[in-house]
């Protein structure tokens, strides 16, 4: 069985080398879900927070193990010697003798202020913070691969528009050089041209490099080896909706309270400082506990029954309501109830920063989407209204009413022009996805 099992995973491993972590093919297109899957299937902070969700788990089970009785049985033998009480006549006795017992005891609290029912309701509040904090990192995650795949996006546009430099630069070359040939211009022109070229070709190396680092990048947090062979798909057009919406930063950062993991962690660990509250201040109250024991012994001092008869005769219980009212502890619980309010001063403080830090992001991220969008639309209309002018030079160059000073400098905008454009297309793209996550408090992507 083990050889065939052997023989198979052979066989998939040949069949499809390719085959990355989870069932995706890093050979092939990987979209932006895809990455994002990855990276949560492999980013240890993530699971990290999953282990500290379990673990609130455990401690709520452990709260509510309380309310349930506690039992137990137990059995002993021993051996006495010298002076002692014989069991039987209560009469003193000085010999060796042994004894054996069995004891079942039962207990369970009926009231202590609410202190377990508050110390419950206090994990719930823990558990809730923790599968909140899950969905926080989540989130942080996600915005990293974000970012960092729009940033592949943006570089491999970049590239496209180096290579394309290039290839014109190339081509002007090629044009001075013939009428270099034929005696229409002069060397001049064609330095001029071959100098725009070899300017082309390093901004096409540093192009390259931008892609690869980005690359790179986004690779690492996939936590993943980079391959070059994989593409990323180019987002849908749908996507890029150069739009903003007529929301005040009030209306958007009122969303997001409502939303945020964050914030609703921060408000649902507050809370659970009430019930501890509480909890720690049920020491001060009466406490009432109910128990219960049933046992029986054999003793050898006694000689006129046998083991089975002693056992059978000698059965006894008891069941006892005990109530322990506290008078004076040595003031030990007040100063547990202040460090407890101290605690709780401190979450508030935590959550009003946290909600602080929160209205200055959107209201960054709102200043930056303004900005973008209007660069976006600058850039559009400067590449534009440049392509038509380069075309326009291009056109006096063939009539041979233009020099190639003019030109290099109508293709150097018109270059500048095209990357700024992509620049803007993408810094937009990231603002507008940032501040939808913050009115949604979580990534949506389809």
């Amino acid at each position: 069985m083990k050889n065939i099992l052997l023989k198979i995973s052979l066989t998939i491993i040949i069949l499809f080398p390719h085959r990355g972590i989870g069932g995706f093919v890093f050979g092939q297109g990987l979209s932006l879900k895809e990455c994002v899957d990855i990276a949560i299937k492999n980013n240890l902070t993530y699971r990290e927070s999953q282990i500290m969700g379990e673990s609130a788990n455990i401690e709520l089970s452990r709260a509510k193990s309380q309310i349930y009785p506690r039992i137990g049985f137990g059995t002993g033998q021993d051996v006495r010697v010298g002076r002692s009480i014989d069991r039987f006549t209560n009469a003193y006795i000085e010999q060796v003798y042994t004894t054996n017992y069995f004891g079942l005891q039962a207990s369970m609290p009926v009231f202590n202020g609410f202190q377990i029912k508050n110390q419950i309701r206090q994990n719930e509040f823990l558990r809730d913070a923790g599968a909140k904090n899950i969905e926080a990192v989540k989130n942080r995650t996600i915005i990293g691969i974000i970012q960092a795949y729009l940033q592949v996006l943006a570089s491999q546009e970049l590239l496209e528009v180096s290579k394309q430099q290039v290839e014109t630069a190339k081509s002007q070359v090629e044009r001075v050089n013939k009428q270099v040939a034929a005696g229409v211009v002069g060397q001049t022109e064609l330095f001029q041209v071959q100098s725009q070229l070899v300017n082309d070709e390093f901004s096409l190396v540093t192009a390259q490099n931008n892609n690869k680092a980005a690359r790179l990048a986004l690779f690492q947090l996939m936590n993943q080896s980079s391959n070059n062979s994989t593409s990323f798909e180019t987002l849908k057009d749908d996507a890029l909706q150069y739009t903003i919406d007529n929301q005040t930063i009030d209306g958007i950062f009122e969303q997001a309270a409502n939303n945020f993991p964050e914030i609703k962690a921060g408000e649902l660990r507050l809370k659970s400082f009430d019930s501890q509250l509480k909890a720690t201040q049920a020491f001060n109250l009466p406490q009432i506990s109910l128990s219960g024991n049933y046992g029986t012994f054999y003793s050898s001092s006694n000689k006129s029954e046998n083991y089975f008869t002693q056992i059978n005769g000698t059965r006894s219980g008891s069941l006892s309501l005990d109530i322990s009212i506290p008078i004076l502890g040595r003031l030990q619980n007040a100063p547990r109830v202040s460090a407890v309010k101290i605690q709780q001063q401190l979450s508030q403080n935590q959550l009003n920063v946290a909600k602080l830090q929160l209205r200055q992001a959107i209201e960054q991220n709102y200043q930056l989407l303004t900005a973008a969008a209007d660069r976006y639309k600058v850039a559009s209309n400067q590449v534009t209204i440049l392509d038509q002018n380069i075309k326009a030079v291009e056109s006096r160059i063939n009539a041979g009413t233009v020099n190639y000073l003019e030109y290099m400098l109508a293709k150097t905008n018109f270059d500048r022009a095209k990357s700024n454009l992509v620049q803007a297309k993408y810094e937009f793209l990231l603002q507008k996805k940032i501040l939808d996550f913050y009115k949604n408090g979580e990534w949506r992507i389809e």
